[in-house]
């Protein structure tokens, strides 16, 4: 079986994803992130009594956000790729995954200790929560520089 031939301006948009097995991955890890945040974060809401529908739309509503914001980075990928140049190289869909997965993650930690506050204590717990936050810490210089 011939592989399928797209216009090259179709193609690019493709290729961020086809060529890119670590793209691959950071997506679909992406997204059974967000699955899992979605159920056990529903779950606990629904243990403790706390559901909202109103929070349940908001959450849905972020969870659009993150994945428009993969979106983004394929558009971005693809234009790189495609030779526009944007001031950068760097393959964006990637970065874009690694860091919604490690919100994700964030967010499912602390719905565990929401959950279950002995697990929260934890050794591996501690570790796996403070690599996430030194993930998403951004230096005060950097922020600043970033301004200017």
């Amino acid at each position: 079986m011939e592989p399928l031939l797209l216009p090259p301006y179709i193609d690019a948009f493709v290729s961020p994803i086809r060529d890119n097995p670590v793209a691959d991955v950071a997506i679909i890890a992406v997204f059974i992130l967000i699955v899992l945040d979605v159920i056990f974060g529903l779950g606990n809401a629904i243990a403790q009594h706390k559901y909202s529908s109103e929070i349940m739309r908001k959450g849905i509503a972020h969870k659009c956000a993150e994945l428009g914001f993969i979106l983004v980075g394929i558009v971005a990928d693809a234009t790189i790729i495609g030779g526009v140049d944007l001031g950068f190289t760097a393959p964006v869909l990637v970065s874009v995954c690694v860091y919604l997965a490690i919100m994700e993650i964030g967010s499912l930690l602390e719905t565990f200790a929401d959950m279950n506050p002995e697990l929260a204590n934890s050794p591996l717990f501690q570790l796996l929560a403070s690599v996430q936050k030194k993930k998403l810490d951004v230096p005060k210089e950097d922020a600043d520089d970033d301004k200017q």
